[in-house]
């Protein structure tokens, strides 16, 4: 934790006027209302959670811009050799999964 304090209040002079007093009192509830609010801020987990989540979905959305992107710009070859690893998974877990029925339905 830091162990920074607010500024020192400036010393009234023993002959202060009365708006000067108050002018004083003014800034130092303005101060104090100033500290609250921080740390009323640090100690708010469902603000700070809040804020978190909505900096990760901007990141996340701000990657799959990216990865549309390159995929739209990426050239036709690349694109046909994506699509033939998907196809390549999807037969291999057609595969698995039909073994797998077969090897339970003799047992």
């Amino acid at each position: 934790m830091s162990s920074a304090s607010p500024a020192e209040p400036p010393d009234l002079p023993p002959d202060a006027t009365a708006e000067e007093i108050e002018a004083d009192i003014e800034a130092a509830r303005e101060r104090l209302a100033s500290s609250v609010d921080a740390l009323t801020a640090k100690l708010d987990v469902k603000a700070q959670a809040k804020q978190k989540a909505q900096e990760t979905s901007e990141r996340v959305g701000a990657g799959a811009q990216l990865a549309y992107e390159r995929v739209r710009t990426a050239s036709p070859a690349v694109l046909g050799a994506m699509a033939a690893g998907v196809v390549g998974l999807v037969i291999l877990l057609v595969i698995f999964v039909v073994l797998r029925r077969r090897s339970s339905h003799q047992s």
